[in-house]
């Protein structure tokens, strides 16, 4: 959640307070009525039963009310929200790949291939070709670019070469492969990305030239875009970098759908060159020896598990923002938080990154050093 959102005052619309609820309601009973209900009162047990309702609808009551807050909205409220300022969530999205269709041989004319001609490496999942293709007379071959059938990330992730069988076959074909990897599919966007871009979303108002409102056309060309950084290196030149999801580097058909958005002739100035780019990749190691205190030992399993989990958590912090310093004071905390009794790291060191670069863990050596003193 945005900083900006995290730091507002936590609000209640109406008292929700269960104890305080039954004590207003029998004390105006009480003095409504002139008598006191004591504890096993039939009336006081029948007006207890009361204040569970009115309890359950005032929660019902406030949380209501605070769907209308962006910081609080949920399902089906937030895109309500999103449609004031004109901002859609952003629905899944099929991967997508470039696919080399080959002869057998050179032809006097044209072959044409089809669209929606389907190509698979399982026969699980399909690629279909989004576009008719041709192979001019004389030649052998034609990159075009295809979708998966299904949308969501399931079509992500075949290396070049993966997808080579087809499905709808045609006149002359010998052969079929993948030349890029599969990228670009997308699950329905998850909602602390879509509040984000809905408290954003008044930037898009101006022409796209202040660093926020290319932030927020950048993050419209794939849903698990999870951080951006735009910056002016020199005149006239905005470098947009993108970040996904758990800190992956983004693909060539990512990166040119951040472009080609960003670059639409009502989003950039006409004086704005724009470049987009994948983020450099800073490499570390980590190396790090701990132990348990003695009185720990009964624990000591769950311990050495939370220790697994913070390494693997602080992997994924350090990954997941650019410009992030490699910063082993909070692979400490995050390590004693688990429970141990101290901990030597031999690396990684502090490093400064830079705006357009990305801290990637290469090496990982954990070393349970066993039980000491306290």
């Amino acid at each position: 959640m945005s900083i900006l959102l995290e730091n507002l005052p936590d609000i209640d619309f109406i008292t929700k307070d269960s104890e305080k609820i039954k004590s207003e309601i029998i004390r105006d009973f009480e003095e409504a009525a002139g008598r006191t209900l004591y504890p096993g009162d039939p009336l006081r047990l029948l007006l207890l039963t009361f204040a569970k309702y009115f309890t359950l609808l005032r929660n019902n009551i406030d949380l209501s009310a605070k769907q209308n807050l962006l910081k609080y909205a949920d399902e089906g409220f937030i895109e309500n929200i999103g449609a004031l300022v004109g901002v859609e969530r952003e629905t899944a999205k099929a991967a997508s790949v470039s696919v080399k269709f080959t002869l057998s041989e050179k032809q006097e004319s044209t072959v044409v291939i089809p669209k929606g001609t389907r190509v698979t490496c399982n026969n699980k999942i399909y690629f279909q070709t989004i576009k008719e293709g041709e192979i001019k007379a004389g030649e052998v071959s034609v990159i075009l670019k295809a979708e998966c059938t299904e949308d969501g990330d399931i079509g992500n992730g075949y290396y070049e070469g993966q997808i080579n069988k087809i499905v709808d076959t045609f006149g002359y074909f010998v052969s079929v492969e993948n030349v890029t990897l599969s990228s670009g599919g997308a699950d329905i966007e998850d909602i602390e990305n879509f509040r984000e871009r809905i408290l954003t979303a008044p930037e898009k108002f101006s022409c796209a030239g202040p660093s926020g409102a290319y932030e927020y056309w950048a993050k419209t060309a794939n849903q698990d875009i999870f951080d951006i950084s735009v910056s002016s290196p020199e005149a006239g030149v905005v470098e947009i970098i993108p970040l996904m999801k758990n800190g992956e580097i983004p693909t060539s058909e990512v990166l040119e759908s951040v472009k080609e958005i960003c670059c639409a002739d009502d989003k950039r100035p006409l004086t704005d060159n724009v470049l987009v780019s994948a983020p450099e990749k800073i490499y570390y190691d980590i190396n790090v020896k701990y132990y348990i205190s003695k009185s720990d030992t009964t624990s000591g399993v769950t311990i050495r598990k939370k220790v697994s989990d913070a390494i693997s958590n602080f992997i994924l912090w350090q990954g997941e923002k650019l410009g992030r310093d490699i910063n082993p004071s909070r692979l400490i905390q995050s390590v004693m938080e688990a429970g141990i009794k101290r901990i030597e790291v031999l690396s990684p060191e502090y490093k400064i990154i830079e705006y357009n670069q990305i801290a990637v863990n290469e090496n990982l050596q954990v070393i349970y050093g066993g039980v000491e003193d306290d």
